[in-house]
């Protein structure tokens, strides 16, 4: 089976063909469920996640009716040794669905991250481009995209989502040590508006048109970054960009010089937030989930600067 959650929830069987998921609730319990692939999810989160802090007195039986429906819909698996196990099986106190490497998009999206890491480690780049790349096809929009998110699980497609950005990023480097400032000038520069507090995507977009010859505008870019965090968030640029800018007033050749294996891997190990991948996080707290009607009675928009 292929299950899908880099865009809005689908799954389809080995043959593609996509599967009726059921009502919403039912969705947001298998949501729930491939989120933590491979671990138990224990009855009350499954709770939580559909009716928020409101749930009826028939939650739990609610629940085991939404799993006896996807245990019908979703066909058991195949373990590494190839013997047959439940797809979605009970435990104490929970359930856990199992979900393959090759059938979760997730899984591989990381499989190939990894690989591209691999091949930067090994001045591979040309391949880690291609790996990285791999990686963000996978992606069909936000995690879970069109589905009431819950709290629940909130955290955790903010961490995927933080992912990308940083695969994103990874791969732009390896592409301007390719050689492809002039292609990658335009997407940066839409990137670095969809995000525009994301500062390495500045960093990136400014040595870009360093490369191509356009100094001016690479000034440009980073008076405007500086602007913009000065009078938005009320703080200075990263010493990165910082640096970036005297680099460029003083024709600095190492500005011209393969950068790709020189910044920090992505995934060696918990998530670490690097100088230049300090970013405000602007994240929109989701409305209109099932039973959670007053999900948008706090802040609209939460505003946080990681270091």
């Amino acid at each position: 089976m292929r299950f899908s959650v880099l865009g809005p929830l689908e799954v389809s069987s080995d043959d593609g063909i996509p599967l009726r998921l059921g009502g919403l609730r039912q969705r947001v319990v298998l949501a729930t469920l491939l989120i933590n692939a491979n671990h138990l999810v224990a009855v009350p989160h499954l709770v939580e996640a559909v009716w928020c802090e409101k749930p009826p007195p028939s939650a739990a039986v609610n629940i085991r009716g939404y799993i006896s429906a996807l245990r019908r819909l979703l066909r058991d698996g195949e373990n590494d040794e190839g013997h047959v196990q439940p797809r979605l099986a009970t435990l104490t106190g929970g359930y856990l669905l199992r979900a393959g490497t090759s059938e979760l998009d997730f899984s591989l999206f990381m499989n190939r991250l990894r690989q591209g890491e691999r091949e930067i480690a090994a001045g591979q780049v040309e391949k880690a481009a291609q790996s990285l790349q791999s990686a963000l096809d996978l992606w069909r929009g936000n995690p879970l995209e069109g589905l009431p998110v819950p709290l629940t699980v909130h955290a955790e497609l903010e961490r995927m989502t933080e992912l990308r950005l940083l695969t994103v990023e990874r791969a732009a480097q390896a592409r301007l040590d390719l050689g492809q400032a002039d292609a990658l000038v335009p997407e940066l520069s839409t990137l670095t508006r969809q995000h525009p507090f994301r500062e390495r995507l500045w960093e990136l977009l400014i040595v870009a048109l360093h490369r191509t010859g356009r100094q001016a505008d690479a000034l440009a870019a980073y008076a405007r970054v500086r602007r913009m965090l000065v009078e938005e968030l009320g703080i200075d640029p990263s010493d990165r960009l910082k640096r970036l800018e005297q680099q460029i007033l003083r024709g600095n050749p190492s500005l011209d010089t393969l950068a790709t294996a020189a910044n920090p891997p992505v995934v060696s190990g918990p998530p670490q937030w690097h100088a230049s991948h300090r970013t405000v996080r602007r994240v929109r707290v989701p409305s209109g989930a099932p039973g959670c009607p007053d999900w948008a009675c706090g802040p609209e928009l939460l505003e946080r600067c990681r270091p």
